[in-house]
């Protein structure tokens, strides 16, 4: 993934599914300049780690119903 995909990502409403190392990752932030994303795990919001932004996988968008 690159950075303007995972800006994106962090600013619409639909649920899009991000993996890290096979794992469900929610983006929390990402640093254009480093080049580095901070994520969580989907199903622990406390961890949170620092990972390349290139090693994101995204994997489809599902829309959001509100």
């Amino acid at each position: 993934m690159d950075y303007d995909r995972a800006q994106r990502i962090l600013l619409i409403s639909d649920k899009v599914e991000v993996t890290w190392q096979g794992e469900s990752v929610w983006i929390d932030s990402v640093d254009k300049y480093s080049g580095v994303a901070t994520i969580h795990p989907e199903n622990d919001p406390r961890v949170s780690k620092n990972v390349p932004i290139t090693e994101l996988q995204e994997h489809g968008t599902t829309p959001q119903r509100g």
